[in-house]
């Protein structure tokens, strides 16, 4: 009798969001796994650390961990945990609609629904049959043609358009400078010429479109199987003109959702998850996945200085030229606490570093756990992604890049590819970075691919030698070269419009 009032007595308590729990064993009190006196995130997290049988509770706190009183440690548990905490009664609302700066809000609790399932679930380790059925064997993308059809909006009104196509390694080119003049063009429907060419992306890998007059070009722009559309964006600088980019092939665009978690930290984080258009949540493949800081630009999002990343643009163009969709989940990082939360803290901050911004007793752990114990749990059981190693990736820019690769490495074991675009490495010297590396063992099969991207104007250039010493110090430690893909753009600038120019290619790079 006593066991069935604790139990109404609990469920009491989640109905009306108020912090409470249900009995305590000796001196401490239900859900305390830690033993702090303190219901907490940290024993949600240990729950989930030892479901995944990556920590060792003794018995009173496998007691402990019975949140809910069903003689079962599971991830009810932790979804009772986290709901109380948060005062919530149901998984993070979710929305359709661009990004709002107005708080989400959530619904009260509909108590006929199952609590599994509305909170972010725990590793793929609670749930051994996804990593075991065929199902979450790795779904390659289909065979995908190097040779790719290339659009380019003349959207200034060049009175000639030229294609000049090169190979960056060898230096060759499909023609000499400009290139090839391409007349072959169809009229939009706001009345712009686009012209088209077929290239052979196994053979080059850089395009400059040109009015063959030396007047106006564009910046070398990345090509690949993930390169379909381009149009110029910014031509401030005529011979140095930015581009934007598009599914020439109309691939219907995506499905943009926001959603809005509790961070570790004591606030609320946006997370969005973008699908494309061949999603299926019931195909028997899952799908790759790449999640991404800064999640507040990566998207076409038009309240940044440069405009957004438009990752899901190079997805669609993968798509359009026959390739698979892929799942993108940007997690926000922005304002006063976008330092400090994409910081490791692995080491003192290099001297005169500090007064590039608040980096000192970074919580960059804070962010790599968020992402790996709740975002991605949450992501696979709401969403068709597949939980195998070979399926997911990480990556960013700047800070971000450099919060990818420390997830990275932290979890080479959930993730197959980093993409740090000018990673922030420069924060730390060079003894930190060898006594954090020395704890790898760099010449694993399981350490994941990494591209490295950087530019060489402004704080590009800055960061540009700090950059080259982690490729250098990675390959003297017996990182497999091959697994390298190590990037420089001398005109390149440090922002979302040059990173865009190369997203496509980190994507053709990581999923061939």
């Amino acid at each position: 009798m006593k066991r069935v009032l604790s139990v109404i007595l609990a469920a009491m308590l989640i109905l009306a969001a108020v912090p409470a729990f249900a009995f305590s064993s000796g001196e401490y009190k239900n859900g305390d796994v830690n033993k702090d006196n303190n219901l907490s995130v940290k024993d949600a997290t240990l729950i989930q650390q030892w479901l995944a049988k990556l920590k060792e509770f003794d018995e009173t706190q496998e007691k402990l961990a019975d949140y809910n009183l069903d003689s079962n440690i599971n991830i009810r548990d932790v979804t009772l945990i986290q709901k109380v905490l948060a005062q919530l009664s149901e998984a993070p609302v979710e929305s359709t609609a661009v990004p709002q700066e107005t708080t989400v809000e959530t619904a009260p609790a509909e108590t006929t629904e199952p609590v599994t399932g509305t909170q972010p679930a725990s590793t793929e380790a609670t749930q051994p049959e996804e990593t075991t059925a065929p199902v979450e064997a790795t779904a390659p993308n289909p065979e995908v043609d190097s040779k790719v059809d290339i659009y380019f909006t003349n959207n200034k009104n060049w009175s000639k358009v030229y294609f000049f196509v090169y190979n960056t390694a060898t230096g060759s080119a499909l023609k000499a400078w400009p290139g090839t003049q391409v007349t072959k063009s169809t009229t939009n429907t706001n009345g712009e010429k686009v012209f088209s060419m077929n290239i052979d992306t196994s053979k080059y890998d850089r395009i400059v479109f040109n009015d063959g007059a030396d007047t106006n070009q564009t910046a070398n722009v990345a090509l690949n199987r993930a390169s379909s559309g381009f149009f110029i964006s910014d031509s401030s600088k005529p011979q140095l003109q930015l581009v934007g980019t598009y599914a020439y092939k109309g691939a219907d665009k995506g499905e943009l959702k926001e959603l809005s978690f509790d961070y570790p930290e004591g606030y609320k984080k946006k997370v969005w998850i973008w699908t494309p258009a061949d999603y299926d949540k019931n195909s028997k493949e899952p799908y790759k996945t790449i999640y991404m800081p800064d999640g507040q630009n990566i998207f076409d999002f038009k309240n940044v200085a440069y405009g957004g990343w438009e990752v899901s643009d190079a997805v669609e163009s993968l798509m359009s030229n026959g390739g698979r969709g892929v799942i993108l989940v940007g997690i926000e990082s922005t304002g006063t606490k976008r330092d400090t939360e994409l910081t490791p803290d692995i080491g003192e901050i290099q001297k005169g570093v500090e007064s590039y911004g608040n980096y000192k007793n970074g919580k960059g752990k804070v962010f790599s756990d968020f992402v790996v114990n709740t975002v991605m749990p949450y992501v696979r059981e709401n969403y068709n992604s597949s939980s195998a190693r070979q399926d997911n990736m990480v990556a960013g820019s700047s800070s971000g890049g450099l919060e990818s690769f420390y997830i990275g490495m932290e979890h080479h074991d959930k993730f197959c590819a980093i993409g740090a675009l000018s990673p922030a490495f420069i924060l730390f010297d060079d003894t930190v970075w060898n006594n954090y590396l020395a704890k790898y063992d760099l010449k694993a099969a399981d350490m994941p691919k990494i591209y490295i991207y950087d530019g060489k104007v402004g704080l590009e250039e800055t960061l540009y030698s700090f950059i080259v010493q982690m490729k250098e110090r990675l390959i003297k430690g017996g990182y497999d070269s091959s697994k390298i893909k190590f990037v420089i753009e001398e005109k390149a600038e440090h922002n979302e419009a040059w990173w865009r120019l190369v997203y496509s290619e980190f994507l053709d790079w990581t999923l061939f």
